[in-house]
Parts: C-alpha cells; sequence; structure tokens
C-alpha cells in the first residue's frame, strides 16, 4: 500500500513541476522576444538552442530543489493511510505557494534585465543594504507593482483550484496493492529520475553557474538562468562579502609572473609605484576633486547636437579641456565602481565587510595623506548608505559631507528619493575651495552626485528645454526609457551636466582656479539601454573622463585624445600631476606620461579590454575586435589574432584574478 501512496504523491507532485519548468521556459521566451532583434542574433541559431537547451535543464533543477523534497515528506506520510490523508489536503497549498514562488521570482528575473541589462545579481541586495526606502520608491513608480500583486493574487488561486481537482481525480482511484519486486524497482526508477532532476546533469559535474556561458553574446547568457537560480547565485556571491580567500604565493607568483609579463615572485611590491619629481606640486600643491557622476555614460551624449543641448553649462569645457574619448568603467554599478577606486577592491561589498578597517595598502587617499591633504568626500546621497559614512573615515577621510548635512546647510534644497539635487553637493564644494584658500589649506575632494538616477526628476526650479527625438531614437531607447519619462532621463542628464559645469566655471573665475586640478567621470554607463548587438560591446560600459589641468600644474604631461584608458588610470594620472616623489599603490597607468607604459596602459573592465587597436572580448572563448572606422566606441568584427595580441589577451585574462588577490592578501595582512 505504501508504494500506491507514494506513487499518487509523485503523480501530484509531476503536475507543479511540469508547470514550473513551462512557466520559467515561458519566461526565457518573452526575454528573448521582447530584448533581441533578429539582426543582432543572425549567425547564433546554435547558440539559441543552447541556450534553451542548457536554460530547461537549469528550469528542470529548480523544479526539482522545490518539488522533490516535497515527495520525500509525502513518502513518509505515506507509510500509513490516516498520514497520507493529512497530505492530501496539505498538497494544494503547498504546491500553489511554490508555483507562486516560481512565477513571481521569473516575473522579476523579467523586470530585473528590463532595468539593469542582466540576469539577478548581487546588486538586489541593494534592496536592503542601499536606501530601502528610496529602492522601494523607485520600484513603485517604475513599476506595475499593485497590478502584479493582484496578477499573482489570482494565479494562486488559478492554480491551487486546478491542484484541488487533480488530487481529487487522483484520490478517486482505490488503493491496491502492489507486488514488492515491481514497486522496489519504480521506487528505485523514481530517486534517480529525482536525483539527475537535482543535479541538472547525468554527466560528472551537477549543472553549474559556469554552465550557464552558453554564447559570446552576452544577452544570451543573461536569458540562459531563470530568475531562482540566478538568486541562488547572487546570495552565494553576496555571502562572500564575509570570505576573503587565502592569497597563496602560488597563486600570487602564477597570476603576477602572467600579467607582468616575466617571473615575479608573489609579493604586493610589484604594486608599488612612485610619482616623478613635479617641481610646482611640490612648492605649491594643487587642489585635486574627483567628480564622480552617476550614470554619466558616453551613450546619451550622441544625443546631442546643436538644437539638442544636453551639456548645458559643461559644453565650453567639454569642448576646451583635456577629455578621452575612448574610456570604460572599471565597475558596472555604483557601489562596484566606488570601491575599485577607494581600495582597488573587485569585491563590491568591501565596504559593508569585517575587512572594512583594515589599513589598506591600496587605499586611494594614502598618497595625499602623506602630503598634508585633507581629504573631503561630498555626495548629495545618503551618507550611510553602503556604509559609506563609516568606511571612508578609516580611510582618512576627515570630513563627510551627505544629504543630510547639505540639507540642514542649505534649507530651501528639497529631498528627493536618493538624495537633494546635485547642485547644492556642488555648492557646498565651491564654499569649501573657497574656504580651504583662506585657511591656506590644499583639499583633495571626491564627490558621488545621484540626481541622474530613477526616478527621474530634476528640480522645479530648473528650467528644462525642449528636448525632441526622432522616432528611430526613441526606438533605441525605449529599452531605457518611454513618452515623459524619456524626456525626464534627458533633462536629469542635462540638468546634472550643467551642474558640473557651472562648478568647473566658478572655480576658473576664482583664485582657487590657477592652482585646482578637476577630474570627472561616470560611475557606469546608463543602465537600462540594452546592448544586444556585439560591436556595442566597448560602448556597454563607455564612460568619460575629463581633466581641467591649469596651465602651470601641466608639467611634463602630454595629453593624446587618442589614447585608451578605464577608471584604474584615473588616480595614477592625477597622482603625477598633484604629487611629487610620492610613492602610490597602482594598478593603473598616469595617460599623460610622455612614453605609456606597455604592461599597464589598457582600458580595462572584466568583461572588455580596450586598446588603440581594438577592444578584446575577455567574457566566452574571447576575440579581438578592431575599431569600427570613425565610429567612436563601436567596434567591428572578430578577427584572428596576431602573436602579439594572443599574448595581450592572456595577460589580461589574468588580471580579475590578480585584483581579487591583491585585495585577499591585504585583507590577511601579507605583504
Amino acid at each position: 500500500m505504501w508504494f500506491f501512496r507514494f506513487r499518487q504523491a509523485f503523480l501530484a507532485l509531476l503536475f507543479p513541476w511540469l508547470l514550473a519548468v513551462i512557466t520559467q521556459t515561458a519566461g526565457r521566451i518573452y526575454l528573448l522576444w521582447a530584448y533581441s532583434t533578429p539582426e543582432a542574433l543572425n549567425g547564433f541559431e546554435t547558440d539559441i538552442l543552447r541556450m534553451f537547451r542548457v536554460g530547461t535543464l537549469f528550469d528542470i533543477r529548480i523544479a526539482s530543489f522545490l518539488f522533490v523534497p516535497c515527495l520525500l515528506i509525502a513518502g513518509i506520510f505515506a507509510i500509513s493511510k490516516s498520514g497520507f490523508q493529512i497530505w492530501r489536503r496539505l498538497f494544494p497549498y503547498l504546491a500553489a505557494l511554490l508555483s507562486t514562488i516560481v512565477t513571481m521570482f521569473t516575473v522579476g528575473n523579467i523586470f530585473y534585465y528590463a532595468t539593469y541589462g542582466r540576469a539577478i545579481d548581487i546588486f538586489v541586495f541593494g534592496l536592503f543594504e542601499d536606501d530601502t526606502v528610496a529602492v522601494l520608491t523607485t520600484m513603485w513608480q517604475d513599476y506595475p507593482v499593485i497590478r502584479g500583486i493582484v496578477a499573482l493574487m489570482l494565479f494562486a488561486l488559478v492554480v491551487f483550484g486546478l491542484y484541488c481537482r487533480w488530487q481529487r481525480y487522483l484520490s478517486a482511484k482505490p488503493e491496491r496493492k502492489i507486488n514488492i519486486p515491481v514497486s522496489t524497482v519504480a521506487t528505485l526508477v523514481i530517486l534517480a529520475v529525482c536525483f539527475a532532476g537535482l543535479r541538472g546533469s547525468i554527466g560528472t559535474f551537477p549543472l553549474r553557474q559556469s554552465d550557464g556561458q552558453v554564447s559570446e553574446v552576452k544577452m544570451l547568457n543573461m536569458f540562459t538562468p531563470n530568475g531562482l537560480m540566478a538568486l541562488n547565485w547572487a546570495i552565494k556571491a553576496h555571502s562572500e562579502y564575509n570570505h576573503f580567500a587565502d592569497a597563496t604565493d602560488e597563486q600570487g607568483q602564477a597570476l603576477l609572473s602572467r600579467f607582468l609579463d616575466k617571473p615575479t615572485p608573489a609579493s604586493l611590491a610589484p604594486f608599488n609605484a612612485k610619482t616623478g619629481s613635479n617641481p610646482l606640486a611640490k612648492s605649491n600643491p594643487p587642489n585635486v576633486v574627483l567628480a564622480v557622476m552617476e550614470s554619466m555614460g558616453y551613450h546619451l551624449e550622441y544625443f546631442d547636437r546643436p538644437d539638442r543641448d544636453l551639456f548645458g553649462a559643461l559644453r565650453e569645457h567639454w569642448a576646451s579641456d583635456w577629455r578621452f574619448e575612448r574610456f570604460i568603467s572599471e565597475g558596472d554599478g555604483t557601489i562596484d565602481t566606488l570601491n575599485r577606486f577607494f581600495v582597488r577592491s573587485p569585491m563590491s561589498g568591501i565596504s559593508q565587510s569585517s575587512a572594512q578597517s583594515i589599513d589598506f595598502a591600496s587605499n586611494m587617499f594614502k598618497p595625499f595623506l602623506a602630503n598634508g591633504y585633507k581629504v573631503i568626500f561630498v555626495t548629495s546621497g545618503n551618507g550611510s548608505w553602503r556604509n559609506l559614512n563609516q568606511f571612508l573615515p578609516q580611510l582618512g577621510v576627515s570630513e563627510f559631507m551627505e544629504q543630510n548635512g547639505l540639507k540642514k546647510r542649505y534649507p530651501e534644497a528639497p529631498m528627493g528619493t536618493w538624495g537633494v539635487p546635485d547642485e547644492y553637493m556642488f555648492r557646498y564644494m565651491e564654499e569649501r575651495l573657497a574656504e580651504a584658500d583662506k585657511k591656506g589649506e590644499h583639499v583633495m575632494i571626491m564627490s558621488m552626485s545621484t540626481t541622474h538616477h530613477p526616478p527621474y526628476k530634476v528640480p522645479d526650479s530648473y528650467q528644462k528645454t525642449d528636448i525632441k527625438l526622432s522616432d528611430a531614437e526613441k526606438q533605441r531607447l525605449s529599452n531605457l526609457a518611454t513618452g515623459d519619462e524619456l524626456q525626464e532621463v534627458l533633462h536629469t542628464l542635462r540638468y546634472t551636466n550643467d551642474q558640473l559645469g557651472k562648478f568647473i566655471s566658478w572655480v576658473k573665475s576664482k583664485p582657487a582656479g590657477s592652482h585646482t586640478i578637476i577630474a570627472a567621470t561616470g560611475d557606469h554607463n546608463i543602465r537600462g539601454i540594452d546592448y544586444p548587438d556585439a560591436h556595442e560591446r566597448v560602448l556597454n560600459h563607455g564612460v568619460p573622463f575629463y581633466l581641467y589641468v591649469p596651465t602651470a600644474y601641466r608639467y611634463q604631461s602630454h595629453f593624446d585624445v587618442a589614447r585608451v584608458g578605464s577608471h584604474k588610470d584615473i588616480m595614477p594620472t592625477l597622482y603625477q600631476l598633484s604629487l611629487s616623489d610620492t610613492p602610490y599603490y597602482r594598478t593603473g597607468c598616469n595617460l599623460l606620461a610622455q612614453n605609456l607604459d606597455s604592461i599597464w596602459c589598457q582600458g580595462y573592465n572584466p568583461e572588455v579590454v580596450i586598446t588603440q587597436q581594438g577592444a578584446y572580448i575577455m567574457t566566452g572563448k574571447g576575440e579581438f575586435r578592431p575599431w569600427a572606422a570613425n565610429n567612436g566606441m563601436m567596434i567591428g568584427d572578430p578577427q584572428p589574432m596576431t602573436a602579439e595580441q594572443e599574448k595581450l589577451f592572456n595577460r589580461w585574462s589574468a588580471f580579475t584574478e590578480l585584483l581579487s588577490w591583491q585585495i585577499n592578501r591585504q585583507v590577511h595582512g601579507q605583504k
């Protein structure tokens, strides 16, 4: 009798198991339909089939993780007839709950991709670790929350009814005894199938995260995992915040030797560098300002034209000062980028981890502190975001100004979802530079803006300009926003550019302008545009690097607009401009050097490395694509690598692991 009940439970659970697989596959089909184009996927038909095959295996694995434990529990209840009656009553509720969870995360994964251009990942924990109220407000304004909840409730009721009817149908058959050999073999077969479903594979290894890399087309790789599997990977990654792997000598020697292209013992010594002699900087240290601008990517700059002003007061400086046009972000999220700046950490959660109080050799502020600078950090957002108000003072920031302090100083400042408008941040920076001049201080100010962030809204006092887009332009940006919201995206971009431009104009018009260096970059390209075309892989990460350097401080500087770089190169460049004979921690290069360092001077993002010849795609099997002719950040079709290119690709293939090794080495107190 036990096997008859066990088999009945198996058949009952087979229905929601199949529905879970179908629901998750349907989500993948929708993503492919909604966010891809035939042109972008032309020639990748095999990859699409592989995506569905591997994706379905992930769906089977998730469905099995949810329902196989239920089957085992049912097997225990099936020992007695009265116990099995309890199981029968529980089944519709349990199955409906799990089916609703699967549907909720499938839909959630679709919205996540629509927003960030990737499957659910570690940044999803920003709901709890960012300003939770601000995140929820953004979700409320940008997504159909009420309709979604109602739809999920209706879905739960419908599947509950179906499961009740399915249960009644199966229970209508009278119990009968099945002979032991047949029941034993059948039980073993069922358990073997369940085990295979839990593994997602019948091979040597269970289905793993690395199996999700099915194509050189990033979009297909993002579509492969379902929402729950992607969340599982995100949870594992998040748990590593407080797990810093051993930085062994064997691993370090291998990575350093590979990247530096010569035998190198394991230590942090190869990262030690020193600025050259700079007489004026030594006798009269300049102020240094590094403005990191929210979502200041290169892509939206392409939509500027004489009758559509997206720059405001920044335009004159953008045209006359130094600016590198082929430049990429190292991180693809705000905290990811900031922590790479602060301590050269590829672990985005380090500011919230147990390592936050360590004396990092890679601390970006150390060279300034060693030269008597006062270090100031200003943000128009909340200072407790990602624990920055606790982390940065540990790094030597003696003055930390954020939205609450700005609101107190400027009571008229309106409080938005993510903070006060950027103009108040720049206003404080102007006052602080003026105060430094009066006191004879030299200051290093780093700022982080927040206004150009969803939900997009410029201050009511700001005079909007008329921004008209063609139908083709609206279509290209439709994944980012449509209608009035798209207008507001562009208005906030112009507003933040305008405020940065006004700040630069103020500095240049004051005595401080003769001894203040200003650098500006974006934390990452604006999210949500979507880049299915492989020719846009660099544009996806494109951000500007702007520099205003007073003439007197351009000592031995050589500006070449054709040079390429990334965030890792900003600090070495600023160190050389402002500090004389000063040790610093090097993981990048001085972009203004007379002769560029062949080891360090390439632009780096974990997904792509750029050189003056083109881009190396670091994901998948890897490939080289030359720059498209006269087309900015666009790249051409793949080309076979020369021996020298293969050598460079091999070197930079080690860099991501090398960054992890060096930060782990510091955390463990090793030199």
